[in-house]
């Protein structure tokens, strides 16, 4: 008999203390990094926002691949809502909901406008939540993941619903038909017990310059975007330096003449934004291009293949290879 032996995962640590985050380049284990960041700091880092997100990803060197943040798995099921930020305050599950599950599950409405649980992978209609024109209902069924993309894809996302009065303007834009709502169940937390807000795909991968795809497939910005969430991760956000040299070095291999990226423009207020993150200062755009220039509704943010890739805004039906953030090493029709 051989026994197995099991070494522990040895990675950097991210500590946080009074809102700021410090990196300790000592591999240690999980608890190892636990005890170190509380014995020295507060914790192990805990995001809560984009700009948490932005501080943590500037504080990291390109040549540290793996850090420990504070995020376990807990006992402990808890309902969130899509759109960060938002409280529970207001609960309106019908009579025997939410069901006592382990498991991931989502939260629906029916035709009552009560809430009840369900499977995620359920496809029915959903409601969207937009800042300019309210509550949009989707007929199109899809699943929960598949509707907060959508949402999102809308610069929304899935409903999260505050009080009686938002429930009843919801339920009343639902056509008396069953619809997602923005609610999720799923066991995440933070190592000092609080609660996960932010998006875990976006947290498991936090490190997102070294894992990009080219996928060689043309397609609007929004097939390139519904594809990167369902396949990878996101589009990518060029949001630094160092990652506009390594996505140039990507669209090299391009077989169109621009490559779409996670940038797009709100005709509405007049300026670009990256769908993950908030506006950054980084900006490499082609000469008569970018903040200083008008623009039709419609418009994305792409980069040319060759020679400086600079930044353009184009049509968002154009159909161009894209750039995906990927967690995982994948030859999946991308180099």
């Amino acid at each position: 008999f051989v026994p197995t032996v099991v070494f522990p995962i040895l990675f950097p640590a991210i500590c946080i203390d009074t809102n700021k985050f410090h990196l300790v380049n000592d591999p240690k284990s999980y608890t190892e990094a636990k005890s170190f960041c509380r014995a020295t700091y507060t914790g192990l880092a805990t995001v809560r926002n984009s700009t948490d997100m932005d501080n943590l990803i500037a504080l990291v060197p390109s040549n540290v691949k793996r850090a420990w943040i504070g995020l376990e798995i807990g006992d402990v099921w808890m309902w969130h809502w899509s759109l960060p930020d938002k409280g529970l305050d207001f609960l309106n599950w019908k009579a025997g909901e939410p069901q006592n599950t382990t498991q991931d599950k989502c939260g629906a409405m029916d035709h009552d406008g009560k809430w009840f649980e369900s499977d995620c992978d359920t496809k029915r209609g959903f409601i969207c939540n937009d800042h300019a024109t309210g509550h949009i209902f989707i007929a199109e069924v899809k699943s929960w993941r598949e509707a907060q993309n959508h949402c999102r894809n809308l610069s929304s996302d899935l409903v999260s619903i505050q009080s009686a009065e938002e429930n009843q303007a919801v339920q009343n834009v639902t056509l008396s038909q069953t619809v997602w709502i923005g609610l999720f169940k799923d066991a995440w937390k933070w190592s000092d017990g609080s609660p996960v807000i932010i998006s875990i795909s976006f947290l498991l991968c936090f490190l997102p310059i070294d894992k990009l795809i080219l996928v060689q497939e043309n397609m609007t910005w929004s097939e390139a975007l519904s594809y990167c969430r369902e396949h990878h991760v996101d589009l990518v956000y060029v949001t630094t330096e160092e990652i506009q040299e390594r996505v140039s070095e990507k669209v090299k291999n391009a077989t169109s003449s621009h490559v779409w990226l996670g940038l797009r423009y709100s005709c509405s207020f007049k300026f670009w934004f990256w769908i993950r993150l908030d506006t950054g200062c980084y900006q490499n755009w082609a000469p008569g291009q970018g903040p200083d220039s008008q623009y039709d509704c419609g418009i994305m943010g792409a980069i040319e293949s060759t020679g400086g890739q600079q930044w353009v805004g184009l049509p968002e039906t154009e159909k161009l290879n894209f750039i995906c953030v990927t967690c995982a090493e994948t030859g999946d029709q991308g180099v």
